[in-house]
């Protein structure tokens, strides 16, 4: 700013020699001469308004009175500037231009009799009083000494009066300054007030010059001795523009006491001013009476409300230095005033308790050795005197004995003081002392509580490649790494963790570089190789210079992980079970259809080979597919199970000899049956195809031989077994394992060996059923079924089944197949499927029964209405309108005698509880061959008693 404000100068001074050289005392010359003085002070207010933003409290203040008073002049000058170009005279005696220059003073005269105590910018109750006295003042002077006088005086003599007295006004303000200067004791202000005191001498300089041409010579503008204007003004500008602000910055209010010369000269000028005005309008006549009185009597006012404030101010000072000395008394720590000649002039109550040898009274007004405790060690006299020479203070820790064999440990600071004599401040430290022995020991047990939990503790910079500071020691029991390893390249800590998981961890890092707390689970991979989830919770600290760092937890989650995927594994079966069975219910119908038109077809080809072979052929696919149908069902556990209190030892003993000419000769099978063990309740049949599969799946898990074991054994699954494997209930169970020692198989694998249609063994072996068949088996009688497998270790699985307190059921004996018998009784058939009705229909009409055809329970109930005779009941059991078993309820509560015969692909619950067929139901699962459907009717309707519904 310095470099284009000179630029600026060096502009106008050169324009005014040009012009006075060309225009000289031309209107345009006058003009021109006076707009560069206006510029002069443009620049002068704008340099002061920008030292007013630079200053803080008074000088803010100060600056902006400057700029006011500069602002006047050149309001004044512009009007000055109208009536010389336009009006072509000069302004009148009374005119408000002659009053703004000679005005502009009163400003600085404000800006002089500031409160250097000053903080803040806002409105001073005391400076408005001020201005207001000042203002009045000059007033009385401009009428006073210049308009009253003017009115008996011709134009010359006037001109004089005004120029005398505008003279006299400047060097009056210029002393005024340099008193305030001298009797200011800090030096920024002084610098100030310097600096104010040689413009004010600079400008009366060229003032009087100026005043003194033209009381003479009556010199207009356009002259040299315009520059003795615009001179001071770029000086002002200068001035405004060089000065600057003291950098330090107090941090506390002090309470300054005033110089004697500050308060006289403070409270002088209050008084001055109603005794000027008495005086100044003392000379008016009588017709200034009015005015003369009333501008008298606010003077007054304004210098009693002045000294008020002043009252109340040194009242709340003094009410702060009260309170100030109160806190001080009362503080914990000690304080103490040492003079320059070695006296306390203040000391607190417990810095007498610490190092005083007497009371704190006795102790003021005294030599600080005669009354100090003698007896302390370290923190010597010379040391201490030699430390506040170089640095102006001394901190250190002295050992103070009070009592005999008692050393009190205190912290001594003392500080040398800008007008003599030193502060000291001392301090107790036996209770920081205590403090820190018992951080020390929550340190200590802290660590001891974080090393012992089973978690990961951690210290770290915030990013990905953020180094880390302290990790525990359980890093080593939970992913294999000692501390030191892991922090010798803490750095690059991202290359332990899972690739599909980078993504979770950037943006977990990226929160933590914003500040933010985080939560985010990966997988880490231990030193061995193994996977294991991680649970990672950290916050941003403040660290030393307030560096963040992280500060966080790693917990081993990987058994919760584990039950998650378990979870979701029962879910998305169930959701496939759901699937299958709704499938298999449609396809039955189809293959009841197909089965049964082809066994019909086949009896009508006597003598025709070719077409039997073909039908032989379709019958072979379709009993393929039912048997596909009956994996899915029993998948989906929607099969109709006969359950029986069985011995799970007499099921694996009555399939050993099947099972061993099933494997290879390279394959030794073992069976390891516990004796009494005890009975479980199942289908004996399903129970046989779940040890069938399994076998069968430990044989192709071994192509180049091995060693496969079956195992039964009673066990109790407690809490904790049952709190690591979701969905199992504790109690009672007997167990079945068929373990081998073939390939094994990894996590991905045995997360979904269950699943319909998985298969290991490739697209030309097996269909992908037998496991999801044996999980639906075990599932739909009430056990649990686990694989326990790794990779060339070989698999195990384990079936669990409820065991129960009754005895075990015999074997059933083998009946002997015979030829289905005819009958002629009434059957009424409800069947919503036409093909399956229709095929229905025609069987029991070639075996002689009479049958009576619906589709739906509503016309069968008003069949059943009519009284015609009917013996059997056959019924689906899944209906749009209503189920099989609500219609056979119906028809058996007006005919109890009347038998029923359900049939159906899948029960849905409702003759069955779980699968589980129950008591006294007779059931034809669907697909059937015609002589099935005749033999099953037939032993209905010969059944001894009708069957309860």
């Amino acid at each position: 700013m310095p470099r284009r404000l000179s630029i600026l100068a060096s502009a106008i001074l050169l324009l005014h020699v040009v012009e006075v050289l060309t225009l000289g005392k031309s209107p345009t010359g006058s003009l021109l001469g006076n707009t560069l003085q206006t510029i002069a002070c443009v620049a002068a207010v704008a340099m002061c308004l920008r030292a007013s933003r630079r200053g803080n409290g008074f000088t803010h203040s100060f600056w902006v009175l400057m700029a006011a008073g500069i602002g006047v002049w050149a309001a004044g000058n512009i009007g000055w500037t109208y009536y010389e170009v336009v009006l072509l005279r000069e302004p009148p005696e009374l005119s408000f231009v002659r009053f703004l220059f000679d005005t502009q003073e009163a400003f600085f005269v404000i800006a002089i009799l500031l409160d250097q105590d000053r903080d803040s910018t806002g409105v001073d109750p005391g400076l408005v009083l001020d201005a207001v006295q000042i203002a009045l003042v000059s007033l009385f002077v401009y009428v006073g000494l210049f308009y009253v006088p003017s009115l008996s005086l011709n134009a010359h003599q006037a001109l004089v009066q005004e120029n005398t007295v505008a003279t006299a006004e400047i060097i009056g303000v210029f002393f005024l300054a340099l008193l305030r200067m001298f009797l200011t004791p800090s030096k920024e202000t002084r610098r100030l007030y310097g600096g104010l005191a040689a413009y004010l001498a600079v400008y009366a300089v060229g003032t009087g010059i100026a005043n003194y041409a033209q009381s003479v010579y009556e010199t207009p503008t356009g002259t040299m001795l315009d520059l003795a204007w615009t001179v001071p003004l770029l000086w002002a500008a200068f001035w405004a523009a060089t000065w600057k602000p003291v950098t330090e910055k107090q941090e506390a209010v002090v309470l300054r006491t005033k110089s004697l010369g500050e308060t006289i000269l403070t409270n002088a000028l209050f008084g001055v001013a109603p005794v000027m005005i008495f005086l100044l309008s003392a000379k008016l006549g009588p017709e200034w009476s009015i005015l003369r009185y009333s501008l008298l009597a606010i003077s007054v006012a304004c210098y009693a409300a002045r000294m008020a404030i002043s009252d109340y101010r040194q009242s709340k000072n003094a009410e702060r230095v009260r309170q100030q000395a109160s806190a001080l008394d009362l503080a914990v720590d000690g304080m103490a005033i040492v003079t320059q000649d070695g006296k306390y002039s203040y000391v607190n109550t417990r810095y007498a308790q610490m190092l005083g040898s007497t009371s704190r009274e006795a102790m003021i007004g005294r030599k600080w050795e005669s009354v100090s405790v003698r007896d302390t060690q370290g923190g010597s006299t010379d040391d201490i005197r030699t430390s506040l020479q170089k640095d102006r203070r001394w901190l250190g820790v002295i050992n103070v004995t009070r009592e005999p064999g008692e050393s009190i440990p205190v912290e001594l600071a003392v500080t040398a003081l800008p007008e003599g004599g030193v502060v000291l401040l001392s301090r107790d430290l036996r209770e920081w002392r205590k403090a820190e022995h018992a951080r020390t020991e929550a340190e200590i047990k802290y660590r001891m509580i974080v090393e012992q939990v089973a978690a990961i503790s951690y210290i770290a910079e915030p990013g990905v490649t953020g180094r880390w500071y302290y990790v525990s020691p359980q890093i080593q029991s939970i992913l294999g790494y000692t501390p030191e390893e892991w922090l010798e390249d803490s750095e690059n800590w991202l290359r332990h963790i899972h690739p599909d998981d980078h993504a979770a961890v950037n943006a977990a890092e990226a929160a933590g570089l914003q500040g933010k707390s985080f939560q985010a689970e990966y997988r880490v991979t231990h030193k061995d190789g193994r996977t294991v989830w991680i649970s990672d919770t950290a916050t941003i600290t403040q660290g030393s210079e307030n560096h963040p760092v992280m500060e966080g937890f790693m917990v081993d989650i990987s058994e919760r992980k584990l039950m998650e995927m378990q979870s979701q594994q029962a879910r998305r079966m169930e959701a496939i079970g759901r699937l299958a069975g709704g499938i298999a219910h449609d396809f039955n119908n189809l293959l009841t259809i197909i089965k049964g038109y082809t066994e019909l077809a086949r009896e009508r080809t006597e003598g025709q080979t070719a077409l039997r072979n073909d039908i032989e052929r379709i019958d072979d696919a379709t009993e393929r597919a039912a048997a596909l149908v009956r994996q899915l069902l029993a998948f989906s556990r929607k099969q109709v199970l006969q359950p029986k209190n069985l011995d799970l030892n007499a099921i694996v003993g009555g399939l050993e000899q099947l099972l061993r000419r099933l494997m290879g000769e390279d394959i030794r099978m073992h069976v390891k049956m516990s004796a009494e063990l005890g009975t479980i309740k199942a289908d004996p049949s399903q129970i046989e195809q779940v040890l069938m599969n399994l076998v069968v799946n430990a044989r192709d898990a071994m192509p180049h031989g091995g060693k496969l074991i079956i195992e039964t054994c009673n066990t109790e699954l407690d809490h904790a077994y049952a709190s690591d494997h979701v969905s199992v209930k504790p109690g009672r169970y007997v167990m079945l394992a068929v373990s081998d020692s073939g390939t094994g198989m990894s996590p991905e694998t045995v997360a979904h060996i269950f699943e319909p249609f998985f298969t290991t063994k490739g697209g030309t072996r097996g269909t992908g059923l037998g496991l999801s068949t044996s999980y639906g088996i075990v599932k739909q009688s009430g056990g649990y079924i686990w694989v326990y497998s790794e990779p060339e270790h070989g698999t195990t699985f384990k079936v669990y089944l409820p065991r129960v307190d009754e005895s075990a059921e015999p074997a059933a004996a083998v009946r002997l197949k015979t030829a289905p018998q005819k009958g002629t009784e009434t059957i009424l058939l409800v069947e919503d499927e036409e093909a399956v009705r229709d095929l229905t229909e025609t069987v029991l009409t070639s075996y002689g029964y009479k049958v009576i055809v619906t589709q739906d329970p509503e016309n069968a109930q008003s069949i059943a209405a009519t009284g015609l005779p009917i013996h059997l009941v056959l019924t689906d059991v899944v209906m749009p309108s209503m189920s099989g078993r609500e219609l056979a309820r119906k028809l058996t509560q007006k005919n109890p005698n009347l038998r029923v015969l359900y049939m159906s692909g899948y029960t849905d619950d409702i003759i069955a509880t779980g699968g589980v067929l129950e008591a006294g139901i007779a059931f034809l699962q669907k697909p059937f061959t015609p002589a099935l459907l005749a033999q099953k009717v037939r032993d209905v309707l010969d059944a001894a008693a009708p069957v309860p519904k």
